[in-house]
C-alpha cells in the first residue's frame, strides 16, 4: 500500500487520481460527478488528486460548513490531441507518483480506445483504471467502468469484457450537499428554478426564458455558472427584478434547488439531483449526449420532457397541441416495472399517443416555447400528478450511488484486460516514461 500525506499527517492511505475535463466550453458536469465520488473516497481516508484544466478551485477546498474535505488539484493541459494528453498523463503519473496509485479515474470524452489501450500497455506498475462513461459509443479497455445514467444497460461493457461494471440508477452520483437535503418537505410556493448546466449556455437559456409567461406567482431563479455570459440573462431579470433573480454561486445552488416548487433543467446531473430531492420538473434534452435521459423519462414517467435533440412526427405534435395541456394530467400507472417492460420496444410517438406521460417536440415553429409556457402556467394545478412523479423520482434515485461506487473502488485490483491486435500500434513503441 502506498504511503500518502493526508490531512492528519503521514499515514497509510489509498491514492486516487482523477483525470477530469472542465471549463467554459465543456461545463462542470464531469468535474461535479467526479467531485461527488472523490468526496466519498476522502471520507474513507483516500488521498485524492484531480488532474486537468479549468477546474473549480472553490469547490475542492476545506469548507467546514459543507463537506470538510479536500481534493488536491493539479493543472494539466489542455493538449491538442488525445494522444498527447494520454502520454503526458502517464508521464506525469510515472514522474510524480511512480505509478503507485490505487486507482486512476478517467472522465473525458477526449480519449478513444487507443488512449485507453496505451495506458493498459504502459502502466507498468499494474495501474487499475476506472472509466466514467455515459455514452457507450467507444471501447474503453479498463479494469472498471462506471456509467451513472439511470436504466443504462451493462451489455456494451460486458461485450468488452471489462472486469468490474457499474451501470444504472444504483450508481448515479449525487453530490453530498444535495443528499443532505433529501428530506426537505415540498411546497408548491417555492421557487421556479431554471438551470441548464455549466459552461456557456446563454443561447438555450434565452430560448427558455423567452417562453416564461408574465405574472407567475412563484419567484424565478435562473442559475448558471459564473463563466456563462450574463448580459442577456441580466437584461431579462431586470424586467421584473422583484420576482426574478440570478444565481452563479455553486455552493448556494443545492439549497435553492431543494427549495424549489418546480425546476426546468437540462438532461444531465442536475436532473438526477431533482429526482433525489423530489422536485417536479420539465427536462430539456438539447445535446446528443443526454439522449439516455429521454429514454428514462419515457419509461419511468418522472418528468415532462422537451427533446430538441430528436425529430418526431409533426402530425403527433399538432394533435397534442390541439388537445391542450390538460391531456398531460391523466393518470399514471402505479407499477413502473410493468411500464418499463411494456414500453421497452415502443417508439417515442407510440409512447406519447398511448400513455401521455412524456411530451417530445421538435424545434420547429416555437413548439418547445409554447409547451414550456403552458407547463409553467399549469403546474400548480396538478398536485396529484406531481405526487406520483415525485414518488417515482425518489424511488429511482436514492442518493447512495457514490457510496456504492466507493465500495467497489475499495476492493478494486488490477486485472488483465484483453487488447486487440490493432491496439499494439508502432507509435506506442516510441513512448517511454
Amino acid at each position: 500500500m502506498p504511503i500518502g500525506l493526508n490531512r492528519r499527517g503521514l499515514a497509510p492511505s489509498k491514492t486516487a487520481v482523477f483525470r477530469v475535463d472542465a471549463g467554459p466550453g465543456i461545463g462542470m458536469g464531469h468535474f461535479m460527478r467526479c467531485r461527488t465520488l472523490a468526496l466519498e473516497l476522502v471520507k474513507r481516508k483516500w488521498v485524492v488528486f484531480f488532474v486537468g484544466s479549468g477546474m473549480a478551485k472553490e469547490l475542492s477546498g476545506n469548507d467546514k460548513r459543507r463537506v470538510n474535505q479536500i481534493i488536491n488539484l493539479i493543472e494539466f493541459g489542455p493538449f491538442k490531441t488525445a494522444a498527447e494528453d494520454s502520454r503526458a498523463l502517464l508521464d506525469m503519473l510515472t514522474r510524480e507518483f511512480e505509478l503507485r496509485i490505487d486507482c486512476l479515474v478517467i472522465d473525458t470524452y477526449f480519449y478513444n480506445r487507443e488512449d485507453y489501450a496505451f495506458l493498459q500497455r504502459f502502466g507498468r506498475q499494474r495501474l487499475p483504471i476506472m472509466v466514467i462513461d455515459d455514452l457507450a459509443s467507444r471501447d474503453t479497455p479498463a479494469q472498471a467502468v462506471l456509467n451513472p445514467n439511470p436504466l443504462f444497460s451493462s451489455e456494451p461493457y460486458e461485450r468488452q469484457k471489462i472486469p468490474s461494471i457499474m451501470c444504472g440508477e444504483e450508481y448515479t452520483l449525487i453530490r453530498p450537499e444535495v443528499v443532505a437535503l433529501r428530506d426537505r418537505p415540498y411546497s408548491d410556493e417555492g421557487l421556479i428554478m431554471i438551470t441548464l448546466g455549466g459552461g456557456d449556455v446563454v443561447e438555450p437559456m434565452m430560448r427558455v426564458l423567452s417562453a416564461v409567461p408574465d405574472g407567475l406567482a412563484n419567484r424565478i431563479c435562473v442559475s448558471v455558472s459564473a463563466n456563462c455570459p450574463l448580459d442577456a440573462i441580466n437584461d431579462w431579470i431586470s424586467h421584473d427584478s422583484t420576482r426574478r433573480f440570478l444565481n452563479t454561486d455553486s455552493h448556494r445552488f443545492p439549497e435553492l434547488l431543494a427549495s424549489s416548487a418546480f425546476a426546468i433543467t437540462g438532461g444531465g446531473t442536475t436532473l438526477w439531483e431533482t429526482y433525489c430531492l423530489g422536485v417536479p420538473n420539465l427536462c430539456l434534452v438539447w445535446v446528443d449526449n443526454q439522449r439516455q435521459t429521454s429514454v428514462v423519462i419515457r419509461q419511468q414517467a418522472t418528468s415532462f420532457l422537451v427533446d430538441f435533440a430528436e425529430q418526431i412526427n409533426q402530425g403527433l405534435q399538432s394533435e397534442l397541441f390541439g388537445r391542450g395541456i390538460g391531456l398531460l394530467k391523466s393518470g399514471v400507472e402505479p407499477d413502473s416495472e410493468v411500464r418499463r417492460r411494456e414500453l421497452q420496444n415502443q417508439s417515442a410517438s407510440d409512447v406519447i399517443r398511448r400513455e401521455n406521460t412524456s411530451f417530445l417536440v421538435d424545434n420547429q415553429a416555437g413548439a418547445g416555447n409554447e409547451f414550456v409556457s403552458g407547463i409553467l402556467k399549469e403546474f400548480r394545478n396538478m398536485p396529484e400528478q406531481w405526487q406520483e412523479m415525485m414518488r417515482r423520482q425518489r424511488a429511482l434515485i436514492d442518493g447512495g450511488g457514490a457510496a456504492r461506487c466507493a465500495d467497489m473502488l475499495d476492493k478494486l485490483t488490477w486485472q488483465q484486460v484483453d487488447l486487440l491486435p490493432s491496439d499494439w500500434r508502432k507509435d506506442f513503441e516510441n513512448w517511454s516514461a
